[in-house]
């Protein structure tokens, strides 16, 4: 009697492996698109979300955001400012003004995780980072809230960081001055109204994808968030963390050591919600001039609305 043959042969198995190989090669590219595309869309969403913020503090205060109150470790951000415009007001409301940022009764407003803070594409929404100590090693690590953005400072991100000579020829910092053609709308100290916007709110920057540098070589064990300009978000203690300039361009490329830039993780495009609440994704390509125009809050430029 004849047997019937039953299964694959060794040949068979290794054609049909193939087969799976080449059509999972052919699928993953697409599917890591896909990914990508729902992980912009998402980060769109959150510059969305803080324009529409931006513009009910706006309405609330008649101002935007102050950049941030003060230089030290009880200094709060424009992210702080923003939190009771973003359903955060419990979040807003439990901070401590009187205590440091990094106290442990201001853990509810500085440490917790905020997804809208966060671009999914580089890393998920955490309390990992450390809190600045005034530009010394941290008292507090992997504690603080992160963030993935920045306010628009002008061409400088330490824009509002001026200094005079005191009374006795010293000099002294002057928190809060700056000069319109060169000024973005939210920086250290500032009080930015729709009316000192001469160039128009669909015109101007408002907060953008932010640019974090790989950690310096020898930095000092407990300051490569300080390194990074990548500490707590809410705070704002770090200037680096929380402003970017536009005088520098965007990145040279993923090890660019330089801080204070916009960038972000998407491919050749980098998000921006601008004044009137309106997001667009500006490309590498765009020139410097019109970037540093499109940066300040009075310059007089004429500028090219990115596509």
């Amino acid at each position: 009697m004849r047997h019937t043959r039953r299964g694959f042969t060794l040949v068979e198995l290794l054609v049909v492996i193939t087969i799976i190989g080449i059509l999972m090669s052919l699928l993953l590219p697409a599917v890591q698109s896909a990914r990508e595309a729902a992980r912009r869309c998402q980060c769109e969403n959150n510059l969305k979300q803080m324009g529409l913020a931006l513009l009910l503090h706006l309405d609330a205060k008649k101002d935007f955001p102050m950049g941030r109150n003060r230089s030290d470790q009880y200094a709060v951000s424009w992210a702080y400012y923003l939190l009771p415009f973003m359903e955060e007001n419990t979040m807003y409301q439990a901070y401590v003004s009187s205590e440091r940022a990094d106290a442990e009764v201001n853990s509810r407003t500085m440490r917790t995780r905020m997804p809208l803070f966060t671009c999914p594409s580089r890393r998920a929404a955490a309390s990992d980072r450390n809190f600045d100590n005034n530009d010394n090693t941290p008292l507090v690590m992997h504690a603080a809230s992160l963030g993935d953005y920045a306010a628009n400072a002008g061409y400088a991100y330490d824009t509002g960081m001026g200094t005079a000579p005191d009374i006795e020829g010293n000099p002294e910092v002057q928190f809060g001055v700056y000069t319109s053609a060169k000024a973005g709308p939210i920086f250290s100290g500032s009080r930015i109204s729709d009316r000192n916007i001469s160039d128009g709110l669909s015109n101007t920057l408002a907060i953008g994808e932010r640019y974090i540098p790989p950690v310096a070589e020898g930095t000092q064990p407990g300051m490569e968030d300080y390194s990074q300009g990548d500490t707590a978000f809410i705070s704002g203690d770090q200037p680096r963390t929380i402003f970017a300039g536009t005088e520098a361009g965007f990145p040279m490329g993923p090890k660019d050591p330089s801080l204070g830039k916009f960038g972000s993780s998407h491919m050749q495009v980098h998000h921006f919600v601008f004044l009137d609440g309106h997001v667009n994704a500006v490309a590498d390509t765009i020139s410097l001039k019109e970037l540093m125009a499109l940066s300040t809050i009075a310059g007089g430029e004429t500028v090219t609305q990115p596509d």
